[in-house]
């Protein structure tokens, strides 16, 4: 950022509060504004690792595409193993995983009363750094600790069930990623998604087939 990270910031925590395959997540201070931030920082040398891992995985896919085919399956493994690499690389830019959310936070901030995107602090991201506000809140695989909160669990799934349609009718811009640790209940009852690493875009005849499931599902098609 150009100056000393003590100069921004001021730890909260002796060590990483999360940690994931590519960055650890720690809790501090902003100085400037006293607010509270979630840093999520990149772990070194991730780039490289996952060139070679991904043309390792690319020489042997030729092998399993073969393999496929002799086995009479039409399966474009290459294909597939590329796809996966254009993801991994797009999740290791952290200035696109701050655009993302905050278009996520645009598109669904109709739903405030229910779901909440932590703000993004984009003049302190780099591809290596990403600041936002810190969220309070549960994980949703803390079954005790959301009882003992107070918090509805039936009304926690009923909001990621809706948003998470929401994200795949409405404009098909949607979480890819949506595991537990990418989740929080609030204690306000509110469900934060965190992780905007890794997003999908549904086409409108993607959309149409969905809804069409979806319909079907309901009636017991």
């Amino acid at each position: 950022m150009g100056k000393p990270f003590t100069a921004t910031f001021a730890l909260l925590s002796s060590g990483p509060v999360a940690a994931a395959s590519i960055g650890q997540v720690y809790k501090a201070t902003l100085l400037a504004t006293n607010t509270t931030v979630a840093i999520k920082i990149q772990r070194p040398g991730v780039a490289p690792q996952i060139a070679l891992d991904l043309y390792i995985l690319r020489w042997w896919s030729k092998l399993w595409s073969r393999a496929a085919q002799l086995a009479g399956k039409d399966i474009d493994v290459e294909g597939i193993i590329d796809d996966f690499g254009e993801l991994i690389y797009a999740e290791i830019d952290y200035r696109a995983e701050g655009r993302n959310a905050v278009a996520f936070g645009e598109e669904y901030k109709d739903l405030g009363d229910v779901v909440t995107v932590p703000g993004i602090y984009e003049e302190l991201t780099t591809s290596k750094v990403l600041v936002m506000d810190w969220i309070d809140g549960v994980r949703l695989t803390d079954t005790a600790q959301i009882t003992k909160l107070g918090l509805s669990r039936r009304k926690l799934v009923d909001s990621m069930v809706q948003c998470s349609l929401r994200q795949i009718l409405d404009n098909g811009f949607y979480l890819a990623d949506p595991h537990g640790s990418n989740l929080l209940a609030m204690p306000d009852g509110k469900l934060a998604y965190l992780d905007f690493g890794m997003m999908g875009y549904c086409t409108q005849k993607q959309r149409s087939g969905f809804l069409l499931a979806v319909v079907l599902m309901v009636d017991r098609d």
